[in-house]
């Protein structure tokens, strides 16, 4: 076997090593998180001013538990996860590439934990309230809460992915891939784009819902280009 073999396999080791590492910690604190998951659980459900949800099977309350438990404890393991990629891809950078990418990301930590607090504080309560408003005396919500987390779950992880968009743009714009000129010019063309993926991945699909997540959006796409515009004339 040659070196440049043995190399590569021990990148795979390392690399399947890291990986074990992440899931025994996420494994770990599920079957602490699971003790109080039915806290968290009826948390959740009251902040969304529901009275009560429904299960339609003999396991889906339990189930509803674990996984409840299983989303809890991958996002207290993010911390570790991060460390174990880092500590996997660090070796390999210099000293100028570890500084950039710390920092895009940290930025990146910060906007997804942005979506989900506004997703969670301001999309999901007022999403739901209109929602449900279209409710009358003859048509009355029976919520079940294996969906009920789903659609959770899917606004928490859209919500964080769509407040990416700008850092991406932020570096795609850095890299001179693509011109700031060019994306203030087709800021109205970028705009309909933006929107056009927010209806994509909006859960509930409805506008009033998609103005709710549209509008930090674009005014995230405003600030990247402004950022843009300042760190080419710092360059410069």
């Amino acid at each position: 076997m040659t070196e440049k073999q043995l190399s590569f396999i021990e990148h795979l080791e390392e690399l399947r090593r890291r990986i074990l590492y992440s899931l025994a910690c996420v494994g770990i604190f599920s079957i602490i998180t699971f003790f109080f998951a039915h806290r968290l659980l009826n948390f959740i459900i009251r902040h969304s001013n529901l009275q009560t949800t429904y299960f339609f099977s003999p396991t889906e309350a339990f189930f509803a538990q674990i996984k409840v438990a299983i989303f809890l404890a991958i996002f207290l393991s993010f911390p570790f996860i991060l460390y174990q990629t880092w500590a996997f891809i660090g070796p390999g950078l210099t000293h100028t590439e570890r500084k950039i990418s710390i920092s895009y990301i940290a930025s990146g930590i910060l906007l997804f934990l942005l979506g989900n607090g506004f997703s969670y504080f301001i999309l999901i309560p007022f999403g739901l309230k209109f929602l449900l408003s279209f409710g009358n005396e003859t048509i009355q919500p029976l919520m079940n809460i294996s969906r009920y987390l789903n659609f959770i779950f899917w606004c928490l992880l859209g919500s964080g992915l769509l407040f990416q968009l700008p850092l991406l743009l932020f570096f795609l714009m850095k890299l001179e891939i693509i011109d700031i000129e060019t994306v203030t010019r087709h800021r109205a063309e970028a705009v309909i784009i933006i929107l056009i993926i927010c209806a994509i991945i909006t859960p509930t699909g409805d506008f009033f819902t998609l103005l709710l997540i549209s509008v930090p959006l674009l005014l995230l796409f405003e600030l990247s280009i402004l950022a843009a515009r300042l760190a080419r004339r710092k360059k410069d």
